[in-house]
């Protein structure tokens, strides 16, 4: 007797709190942005980790080692990060270049998500084409750092699909170099003219990017698709398209040169008139970097 009087409440509590459970997931977490809650005033919040975090191991050791290192204008016998490329040894498994790699792609990842996302939101189609533009932006400049760095990479479209497939061939340069493109045809499309919010991308920033691009590429399909990159030639019409993206900017914006050179690189001048597109670091103390 006294077993039944024990075991039946305990049947009957778990029963409770089993449907109690039930009811608690099936609760929408309240931290997050998702569904109905996607309006025009929360968007901003969906596109800023885009500025910061997901490139740090890109913009970290890696940059450095690859523009100043290898150039050797940099003095580091016992770094790990700097002699590979002072030293021109890098290889395949040198760990700045395998970060670079990840957030490369986990820029573009997020990026893609992020559209994703806002188009399910319930917002206009003109705010959706403002945010998506915003996405687009980062992710045409992440694959182009990709194949100017290693040449035929993969496009990730989706990366749900990578679950079921893992083993996928790389796209030619040629390829990535025409999504980047479009990508920021798009930005340059449908970002404002002036932002909001200082540090963040417009239409001037896009075409900014655009004209390297153009110019890049206009040697690239010289070359006949890199077989020849050092023909010493380019294609004209990717010039002029270079050319006339760089007029956007310094003739049809408010964005301009500053005065002395110098004052660039003062923290106070952060995000100034000359200041196209820069990552925007902000202290973190929960991160073991200090910046996020």
């Amino acid at each position: 007797m006294k077993t039944k009087k024990i075991f039946f409440p305990i049947i009957l509590s778990m029963i409770f709190l089993l449907n109690a459970c039930d009811g608690f997931l099936e609760n929408p977490p309240s931290n997050y942005i998702v569904g109905s809650s996607l309006t025009a005033d929360n968007l901003p919040q969906l596109t800023a980790p885009l500025y910061n975090r997901a490139w740090f191991n890109f913009n970290d050791k890696f940059y450095f080692g690859l523009g100043d290192g290898m150039a050797y204008n940099l003095n580091a016998p016992y770094s790990d990060y700097i002699y590979p490329f002072s030293d021109l040894t890098v290889t395949g498994l040198t760990g700045p270049l395998v970060s670079a790699w990840t957030s490369l792609y986990t820029v573009a990842g997020r990026a893609t998500g992020v559209i994703t996302t806002v188009n399910k939101s319930l917002t206009t189609q003109e705010v959706k084409n403002q945010y998506i533009a915003e996405a687009r932006f980062m992710r045409g400049t992440a694959y182009w750092y990709l194949t100017s760095l290693w040449g035929n990479v993969i496009i990730v479209d989706d990366e749900s699909a990578l679950i079921d497939n893992p083993m996928v061939s790389p796209n030619p340069k040629k390829d990535v170099f025409e999504y980047a493109i479009r990508d920021l045809e798009f930005a340059a499309k449908y970002l404002p003219e002036t932002s909001g919010q200082a540090g963040r991308v417009t239409r001037s920033s896009a075409f900014g990017m655009l004209s390297r691009l153009y110019l890049d590429y206009s040697g690239f399909v010289a070359s006949n698709y890199g077989e020849n990159p050092n023909c010493g030639t380019r294609d004209a019409g990717y010039l002029d398209l270079a050319k006339k993206a760089a007029e956007k900017v310094i003739d049809n914006s408010a964005y301009k040169l500053m005065s002395d050179y110098a004052e660039l690189f003062k923290v106070e001048n952060n995000n100034n008139a000359e200041s196209l597109f820069a990552f925007q670091w902000v202290p973190d103390l929960n991160s073991s970097t200090g910046y996020g």
